[in-house]
């Protein structure tokens, strides 16, 4: 008799994206709570806050390149995976910042997308140069 976790693992290269999709739903659970209100600096674009959003996408970022390298679909050129992973995380935080102007104590700001976007870039390089050091082709 099967165990009932063998039906629902993921088959195929479905499951490299399983990781991205999961950090997707995180990111838009934790921009889903209020925030309690805490005074503006002045000067928003060099705060931790932008730390925090460089590595939340640096990681989407990385997630998505990898699964597009151990995914490889054949409809996406293998040149074009990069900045294919680039762009979806970068939409991914513009769509994200646009949530958050719907959630109270949250506002959307262009600082924070610009990290997101830097962080995007970041993630998907490191996965480039560790793909391209361990050899790995992208069919």
């Amino acid at each position: 008799m099967k165990s009932w976790t063998h039906r629902i693992k993921p088959q195929g290269k479905f499951k490299y994206w399983v990781p991205s999709l999961l950090y997707m739903v995180l990111i838009f659970a934790i921009s889903s709570m209020e925030q309690p209100p805490f005074p503006t600096p002045k000067f928003e674009w060099l705060t931790i806050d932008k730390l925090y959003h460089f590595i939340e996408y640096a990681i989407l970022g990385g997630l998505l390149a990898w699964a597009f390298v151990k995914a490889a679909p054949s409809v996406v050129p293998s040149q074009w995976i990069w900045c294919l992973a680039a762009v979806i995380s970068m939409l991914y935080g513009a769509s994200d910042e646009w949530h958050q102007t719907f959630v109270p104590g949250r506002d959307a700001t262009l600082a924070d997308w610009v990290a997101d976007a830097l962080g995007s870039i970041a993630g998907v390089l490191a996965v480039y140069l560790y793909a391209k050091k361990r050899g790995f082709s992208v069919k």
